[in-house]
């Protein structure tokens, strides 16, 4: 427990006391955890442990969720419902279990300015940016066919003791201050061995730090980081932007797909037989039975990913009436495998000790045909 008091007093937390940590810990597991999960992993509601932070990542962002909740989402406001302290307490929770990379801003400023110069802070004091933008992602990603030098202020909080260091691509100039410290710098138009890369050792709590970075106009920007620390520590500082994915759908085609997917009330181990004529059945494989069926279907295997939820996958179609039925009538059924064939789902299965065949086949455009043998 001083572990953590310590860690939320270089958070910047001040006045955090071990009952207050426990009260948090107390109020999600008593409500939050059934979104979230209960170890903050992520559930029906988004991670809380993960560097993605949809609404910000600081202490008054956080808090301010906690206070008004999310529009649009099962996320309520608790404003009205706990006191402050109460409030407080489950934030400073939340930022007590927090690892990685978090409050990450991005400023690009014209290039003019900075060309042939060592990137310093102190550069950047005299020169207006162009924009400022939150990365909720807590990585580093530009705009296709970007131009500027980019500033990225962050924090970093550490869990584990030991020695970190930056690790950066020689790409362009680059200059990493940790702490207000110089201790990264590379530019590849100059000789490999006047770069400088210095070692850190680091103790629980949480860091800031900026990079200044400037590379050649390209198509993408080829950026590429991470800090890396002991026992296999390492949080990414790039990557791709997560904001207006597209979900990811599986769609009918000439062959049959069979998938697993985890959909609402339906059994972990359905099979989805999705056949060519975009009906989808349903497939008990613990008791031989169809359980439902859908016609003119498509399975959505990522509802919202920007969410960085574990949602269930969803099932869109028109639901077949009278689809339920049993196939394989017996107690003692043992699934072996299944296997896709043309346009047919075969789903081998042992029943009453003898080999067993169902066979999942479409018909017209919106129905199914069942045989066995």
């Amino acid at each position: 427990m001083k572990f953590r008091l310590l860690f939320l007093m270089l958070f910047g937390v001040a006045n955090v006391t071990a009952a207050d940590l426990e009260r948090g810990k107390t109020l999600y597991s008593q409500i939050c955890f059934t979104c979230h999960g209960p170890t903050l992993d992520g559930g029906i509601g988004p991670s809380l442990k993960d560097q993605y932070w949809h609404h910000g990542s600081s202490p008054s962002a956080i808090l301010d969720v906690i206070d008004h909740g999310v529009e649009g989402s099962e996320m309520i406001g608790y404003k009205d419902v706990f006191p402050e302290v109460d409030r407080l307490a489950l934030r400073d929770f939340l930022l007590s279990q927090q690892e990685g990379v978090r409050e990450m801003i991005r400023s690009i400023y014209p290039p003019e300015f900075f060309k042939e110069k060592r990137l310093t802070p102190d550069l950047f004091k005299t020169v207006e940016s162009t924009s400022q933008t939150l990365l909720p992602e807590n990585w580093i990603y530009m705009p296709r066919n970007a131009v500027g030098v980019i500033r990225v202020t962050a924090k970093v909080h550490i869990q584990k003791p030991g020695s970190y260091h930056f690790a950066i691509r020689r790409l362009g100039r680059t200059a990493v201050y940790f702490e207000g410290e110089e201790v990264h710098y590379s530019d590849d138009s100059k000789p490999k061995g006047d770069d400088f890369n210095k070692a850190l050792d680091l103790k629980p709590g949480s860091y800031t730090f900026e990079i200044l970075h400037t590379e050649k106009k390209s198509h993408a920007y080829r950026f590429h980081g991470t800090l890396t620390g002991p026992a296999g520590t390492r949080f990414p500082l790039s990557g791709r932007s997560l904001q207006g994915n597209i979900p990811k759908i599986i769609v009918a085609g000439p062959e049959v797909k069979i998938v697993r997917k985890w959909i609402k009330d339906l059994p972990p181990r359905a099979l989805l037989c999705l056949l060519p004529n975009k009906v989808i059945v349903a497939y008990n494989t613990v008791d031989g039975s169809i359980l439902k069926a859908w016609h003119s279907a498509e399975i959505n295997q990522t509802p919202s990913l920007p969410d960085r939820s574990q949602k269930q996958s969803e099932i869109n179609g028109t639901e077949i009436s009278e689809s339920t039925r049993p196939v394989l009538k017996s107690s003692n059924i043992e699934f072996i495998a299944y296997e896709s064939k043309d346009d047919k789902a075969l789903i081998h299965s042992v029943v009453d000790g003898k080999p067993t065949t169902v066979t999942l086949a479409p018909q017209s455009d919106n129905s199914f045909t069942i045989s066995t043998q």
